[in-house]
């Protein structure tokens, strides 16, 4: 299909269209947006594998897989799956009955995916209704990540109150990364989209490397995609994504839906902070995860359902930038809520929005 510059009656009218984006001006087809999940083999196999843990010693665990698609180094672990697999290992621990509602960790060193790796779980206290837990993702006899895990025990029901879900177009009006990508470097290459270095640097680099793999578990629809990827410049650093793994798993499982939610949601926080700012040619010398925290507000949660994760970035700093998100049901039940801070750094002048 030859696509052309719409002319402006067109675009009013295409806006109207159920299913029709408009990206940088420019209509996306429908092969670009409405499709399937992949029917990607074994896919339910290979999550699992993601967290299975070999128990060594009394709370010392050794996870089966440390290199995913989600790293940007091939050497340096995705610090998502880090955190999920700590979690995980924690879990081994306590009582069925206890589920985690409180999670604070922090990111020390690179994790190498060449070099074995462990979890070290201490039991902090076990009581009635709360116990707790601390894990140390070790390698080469240095912590390279910790976090605090708090467990409680449901209890009947007190006050009840939550915040409303933003107002967003639904996932089948979205386009996802895998999908954009390729359109993008499509209409960068034909001089259709003129976008910043910085833009056009993430757009053929990371993103093409990550975002389009064959073996990334999810499904990412940013609902503004022009925002996301800094083609508008009045873009914020406020974002909602939908999200769903990219295939259907039949295990009811409410662990395995945990930690593969608990995997995703460090995914897109940094780039929420930053990404405005390659709308006004921002090149970063160094992003990187200081910390990661998770507030489990429901223990009923499907990884294989569209689920709308909002972010923002209240305040960013110093080199730091502060990022929260919170994850919903697509009938507007708050599932979660997260809390991250990043180290920015970059060789040249502040970018300012």
């Amino acid at each position: 299909m030859t696509l052309l510059r719409p002319a402006v009656g067109f675009v009013s009218f295409a806006r109207r269209l159920a299913h029709t984006i408009l990206l940088g001006g420019v209509p996306i087809p429908m092969e670009f947006i409405d499709v399937p999940l992949d029917k990607m083999p074994q896919f339910e196999q290979l999550s699992n594998e993601l967290f299975e843990l070999e128990e060594t010693q009394l709370d010392v665990f050794k996870p089966s897989v440390l290199s995913n698609s989600r790293q940007n180094s091939k050497k340096a672990a995705y610090g998502g799956l880090i955190f999920a697999q700590a979690l995980a290992a924690t879990e081994r621990t306590v009582d069925d009955s206890m589920r985690p509602h409180s999670t604070h960790s922090y990111f020390i060193l690179n994790v190498d995916t060449t070099q074995p790796l462990e979890y070290r779980v201490r039991r902090i206290r076990d009581g009635r209704s709360f116990c707790t837990r601390e894990v140390d993702a070790v390698q080469n006899g240095k912590a390279a990540f910790s976090m605090q895990i708090s467990f409680h025990k449901p209890e009947p029901q007190s006050i009840i109150h939550q915040s409303e879900m933003p107002k967003v177009p639904p996932p089948e009006n979205c386009i996802g990364f895998r999908k954009a990508i390729p359109f993008l470097k499509q209409k960068i290459e034909s001089g259709e989209l003129s976008p910043t270095d910085s833009v056009r640097k993430r757009i053929q680099g990371y993103d093409s490397i990550v975002y389009t793999s064959d073996t990334d578990l999810f499904e990412m629809r940013p609902t503004d995609i022009e925002a996301y990827y800094g083609i508008s410049k009045d873009a914020r650093p406020k974002m909602c994504f939908w999200m769903r793994t990219r295939g259907d798993l039949s295990s009811q499982d409410s662990k395995l839906h945990r930690h593969l939610i608990a995997y995703n949601t460090d995914s897109v926080l940094v780039g929420t902070a930053v990404r405005p700012h390659y709308a006004h040619n921002f090149h970063p010398s160094m992003l990187f995860s200081l910390d990661h925290n998770i507030w489990f507000h429901s223990p009923d949660m499907r990884a294989d359902e569209w689920l709308l994760y909002e972010t923002e970035s209240s305040i960013a700093r110093d080199a730091r930038a502060f990022i929260t998100g919170r994850l919903w049901t697509r009938d507007g039940t708050l599932l979660l809520s997260t809390a991250q801070e990043a180290i920015i750094r970059t060789r040249q002048e502040p970018s300012r929005i």
